[in-house]
């Protein structure tokens, strides 16, 4: 199966027709599916003002009403890395009739900031989406925040660490996705960020794990050395006990970043079955049309 997938990748990137040969867009150069997207202004801050970049559905769905949005954030250890990076997932799931984004925020080599900041603007970006749905065409309840890694991290912030909003937002709009899509994530007990999490225990979502939780699916790989298959494991019992949907994807021998980048092997059948259990709690597009 692996050596198949492997061998259709490497024609798509030969010959340039990702849609000819797995049928979707998401095996496009980054380059070119940024400047395809809709660049859309969310938050001005003092470093910098910050962009979504949107993927509207292809037109099988342009008919649609409302349908969820998925928005997507980079990893890096909240140290490095930009949008461009998670425009192919963004693109599988716009490929699948979600509107998918792939949003920046700041990060310490560009912007000389902490995961604070990063916290602060992942919590903006699903308030803007969800203030702006009606634009954007999405349903306001059915904002879905994905990430790897770091991005998994603040990914997981807006649903389960409180507080930490940015200062003069209109915090009446809650910044809580209402559904969860983490890759190998930073969750805040064993692994990456121990420093951080020392001094930041309020910024740690596996230390408030409740009842009432958003469906959640993460993936992460059986050797990954940097965010432990035991701490998503950890999790997800946390979530399972409080009676949440949670789902954990075991990625044999994989190790960190287990399912990116899109031309990973392991990518297609994780995000496939992330998108079955989306759908499987009530996400699905096709509700939307």
């Amino acid at each position: 199966m692996n050596r198949i997938l492997i061998f259709l990748v490497s024609l798509v990137l030969m010959t340039g027709c990702s849609q000819c040969a797995l049928g979707g867009t998401y095996l496009l150069p980054a380059e070119q599916l940024m400047a395809e997207s809709q660049k859309v202004l969310y938050k001005r801050t003092p470093q910098e003002d910050l962009y979504l970049y949107v993927l509207n559905p292809t037109k099988a769905t342009s008919n649609r009403k409302s349908v969820p949005a998925i928005v997507c954030f980079f990893g890096g250890g909240w140290v490095k890395g930009d949008p461009s990076t998670m425009i192919g997932t963004a693109a599988w799931f716009r490929d699948q009739g979600y509107v998918a984004i792939s949003a920046d925020y700041r990060v310490r080599s560009r912007h000389g900031t902490t995961p604070l900041e990063c916290i602060q603007d992942a919590k903006s970006a699903i308030r803007f989406v969800r203030v702006h749905a009606q634009q954007l065409g999405v349903d306001p309840q059915k904002i879905i925040a994905d990430g790897g890694s770091a991005g998994g991290h603040i990914a997981s912030a807006t649903a389960l660490v409180k507080g930490h909003e940015e200062p003069g937002e209109d915090t009446t709009v809650s910044s809580q996705a209402n559904a969860l899509v983490l890759h190998n994530p930073v969750l805040g007990g064993h692994g990456f960020g121990g420093s951080f999490f020392n001094q930041h225990s309020d910024c740690a979502p596996v230390n408030f794990v409740t009842k009432g939780l958003p469906p959640t699916v993460l993936s992460c790989g059986t050797k990954d050395p940097v965010t432990p298959i035991t701490e998503a494991q950890h999790f997800t019992a946390l979530m399972r006990e409080n009676g949440n949907h949670c789902e954990l994807i075991e990625v044999k021998y994989a190790g960190h970043s287990c399912d990116w980048p899109v031309t990973n092997p392991n990518f297609l059948p994780t995000v496939t079955r992330m998108a079955a259990f989306l759908k499987e709690n009530g996400f699905s597009p096709e509700a939307g049309k």
